[in-house]
């Protein structure tokens, strides 16, 4: 079995209304679906724009699959990861989000031709129930009051509450929100970056504690794993890092500076779902619980998270719902839904099963959403 052609369809699917966070906003999910074909077997992976996070835009991933990383491995067996990671590393550095829709697409791919599933590919199924995490963005007070009861009512029983606006508005709408929802529903804040510095970190954490948060994630700038290390040893919140590690190195760094609790990993900023095992034992060897994010992807996506969630006993904590039910999210699917169900009252997701990543690409809303010519490209060209 040998990868004979690489496609790669860019995407733009608005979202219901614009999605705010402490450092950018989105209007709409700018994704690159890729399809690789090897023989009788075709696998699905995506990249996701973002360049304030990984520096990727429509335009570099397009490239950089089209001119390095898509001849690299052409005519390469899709099954041995490692050395499609290899290949491509030996011809572009970093570009994690396009490495990803390629290592995505493989493992896809040899599921399909295996007739396994991703997780079971992963590592196994050590899946308990994948409760329902959304994320509440940026609103008035008022509206992410509204948002979080509604989630609550629909069984959801934990909370992403995304902050980094200032002390009076971020310690205003925690105390409204566990006003609204009581103390039965667990409270996460992602504060993006948002808080800048140290003092004004810790004035904010200090001025949550009371509400009974969970944890914080993110709350210095990235590159400020010193100032995390104060700040854990300054509060009881667990902190936990997401902007800040991409890589196995980076982990190693938060770690041995003692600088979270927790961090979160992203296939999109690791560089595929292999990077993302390796950077889970890692963690896992060290005592670092890890947290599996979302970078807002469709259905190919985030049948993936679901996957490594289910594959890795390392993944304590997650992101986890529908794309197209979150309240501001996707207009459309463009492959097999992403549900969520009621189980005893509590709201959890379900991960698609059957070979690969158990879902099936809807070519008409593909086409519909595409925003730029199709590349391809093949062993012969």
């Amino acid at each position: 079995m040998k990868i004979e052609e690489i496609h790669a369809f860019p995407l733009r699917i608005p979202y219901k209304k614009s999605a705010r966070i402490a450092s950018s906003e989105y209007h709409c999910c700018e994704s690159i679906l890729v399809k690789v074909k090897a023989g009788e077997f075709v696998g699905y992976g995506e990249a996701l724009t973002d360049p304030a996070f990984t520096g990727e835009t429509m335009e570099s991933i397009l490239g950089a699959i089209k001119n390095y990383l898509g001849p690299a491995v052409l005519g390469s067996n899709p099954f041995p990861l490692r050395e499609i990671h290899y290949k491509m590393d030996g011809v572009l550095v970093k570009n994690t989000a396009a490495k990803a829709a390629i290592d995505m697409a493989c493992l896809d791919t040899v599921g399909r031709a295996f007739g396994e599933t991703a997780y079971n590919l992963l590592g196994g199924d050590f899946g308990s129930e994948i409760f329902e995490v959304p994320e509440i963005v940026l609103d008035p007070p008022a509206e992410v009051v509204k948002r979080c009861q509604e989630a609550v009512a629909r069984g959801v029983r934990c909370l992403k509450v995304k902050v980094g606006e200032g002390f009076g508005e971020d310690v205003e709408k925690v105390s409204r929100i566990r006003e609204a929802v009581g103390h039965g529903t667990e409270i996460r804040l992602d504060a993006n970056q948002g808080w800048r510095d140290y003092w004004t970190a810790l004035k904010i954490i200090k001025g949550v504690e009371k509400y009974d948060i969970s944890l914080i994630e993110q709350p210095l700038p990235a590159h400020d794993l010193e100032g995390s290390a104060r700040l854990r040893k300054a509060t009881d919140m667990p902190i936990m890092l997401d902007e800040s590690v991409h890589s196995v190195n980076d982990a190693l760094s938060a770690i041995r500076l003692e600088a979270c609790d927790v961090i979160s990993v992203k296939v999109m900023k690791a560089g595929g779902l292999m990077r993302i095992k390796e950077l889970v034992e890692l963690c896992t060897a060290h005592g670092m619980p890890c947290h599996m994010g979302t970078s807002w992807e469709t259905e190919a996506g985030w049948a993936a998270n679901l996957s490594l969630i289910k594959a890795l006993p390392g993944i304590k904590l997650w992101d986890a719902y529908s794309p197209t039910e979150i309240y501001w999210g996707a207009t459309v699917n463009i492959g097999t839904p992403i549900r969520s169900v009621l189980n005893d009252g509590i709201r959890v997701v379900e991960v698609p099963e059957g070979p690969g990543l158990g879902i099936s690409i809807d070519d008409t809303a593909v086409a519909q959403h595409l925003v730029a010519e199709p590349i391809r490209l093949t062993q012969d060209a």
